[in-house]
């Protein structure tokens, strides 16, 4: 709250020039993006029998691979009446929010993104027959056993301060991408797989910011373990 108060007392102060730079105190920061991360807390138990993949791997995968996310907005209708002499007036209707949110990936060498995909709507639905792989011999035909919980956030260039974030509940894919594997001789490219996603509800509340928090530190703390000491691994494993 302390950084938000801040920011107003500078927008306050620079009404006429709108100009923002400087070090001293109070300066407003702009919001800058491109530092996003998404995680994926809950994938179906029976999707690694169709990827060959566990859930660790394919959670950290996605989450390793995210490049760019469109989230949802809301839109809040209104009902308009004509008074006399055709004047206008409306007071609000309903809200409606988007029930879709795009992630665009980078695919690797063997196509793990795409086996992710290809076989999550291979258990919804499997090609061969028509009908979803999810029997009760699996848990049975439950939107849980199907459906994902996946969280988005964005951070200031620290890649921690969480900024922007948000849960999104009764998630699944709702295209298999093999589509967009073509080829030409002419065009030799990268691969970037943009998969939409079935949204049931959309979660901005203070429990969302202190998990999104939690797992930013977490993959925060890769920098040191990792990244900082990447040296020292190099030189450990050549020995």
């Amino acid at each position: 709250m302390a950084d938000i108060q801040n920011s107003f007392g500078a927008v306050m102060k620079n009404k006429l020039s709108r100009g923002f730079g400087g070090s001293v105190a109070g300066v407003a920061d702009p919001y800058v993006t491109g530092y996003h991360f998404i995680s994926f807390a809950k994938l179906p138990t029976n999707l690694p029998t169709y990827t060959g993949m566990s859930i660790d791997n394919m959670s950290n995968l996605l989450a390793g691979a995210c490049l760019s996310v469109t989230p949802p907005g809301g839109t809040l209708n209104k009902v308009e009446f004509t008074g006399l002499g055709g004047i206008k007036w409306a007071v609000p209707g309903n809200v409606d929010y988007g029930n879709s949110v795009s992630v665009k990936f980078l695919e690797f060498n063997s196509t793990p993104v795409l086996n992710i995909f290809h076989g999550w709507i291979k258990m919804i639905r499997d090609y061969r027959s028509g009908v979803s792989n999810l029997s009760s011999d699996s848990g049975g035909y439950t939107k849980s056993n199907y459906a994902s919980l996946l969280y988005y956030w964005t951070t200031a260039p620290d890649a921690k301060s969480v900024q922007y974030y948000a849960c999104y509940d009764g998630v699944f894919p709702v295209k298999d991408p093999q589509d967009l594997f073509s080829s030409d001789v002419e065009t030799v490219g990268r691969l970037d797989p943009e998969i939409e996603f079935n949204v049931d509800y959309i979660w901005h509340e203070q429990w969302v910011k202190d998990n999104c928090t939690t797992l930013a530190n977490n993959i925060f703390a890769i920098k040191a373990s990792v990244v900082e000491n990447y040296g020292t691994t190099v030189a450990s494993a050549s020995r």
